[in-house]
């Protein structure tokens, strides 16, 4: 955006403060407020992993972690998704209507989200609202 002039020079910092320049893979990744969302989002997945320093590379890794069906990949695709674009909204949120969520917030909203995406786009989505915010995976030995 600061190439577009959309923004200028005061803008090319995180939105989170932190003081680094902003760049996709900071943003997303690497910032020590966003990028901590991630943990929150693995400990709710039931997985961990060493975040890659491209989010390509992420986005491989989480959707591939621990092999599985296609059924978990999908699942898994819909959270990784969620997650970028709450992180996305929350760093608009911060630098053009100057407000913040709490990461706790922000992974509730994660967990909310890529519950309705996924039960609007699949007709056969058996999981009820409680199991899927305490534990999506573990859902899956059930269905």
């Amino acid at each position: 955006m600061l190439r577009r002039n959309v923004l200028d020079n005061n803008f090319c910092l995180c939105a989170s403060g932190c003081g680094s320049q902003e760049t996709a893979n900071h943003l997303f990744l690497h910032c020590s407020l966003f990028g901590s969302m991630w943990n929150g989002i693995l400990h709710w997945v039931g997985t961990s992993m060493v975040a890659p320093f491209d989010v390509k590379d992420h986005f491989t890794q989480f959707i591939a972690g621990g092999g599985g069906s296609q059924v978990r990949s999908t699942l898994l695709n819909a959270i990784w998704f969620a997650t970028v674009w709450e992180i996305w909204k929350e760093r608009n949120n911060r630098i053009f209507k100057v407000r913040e969520c709490s990461i706790m917030r922000i992974v509730d909203k994660i967990k909310s989200l890529s519950f309705l995406w996924l039960k609007e786009s699949f007709f056969q989505f058996s999981f009820n609202y409680h199991s899927w915010w305490l534990s999506p995976l573990t859902m899956l030995c059930y269905t």
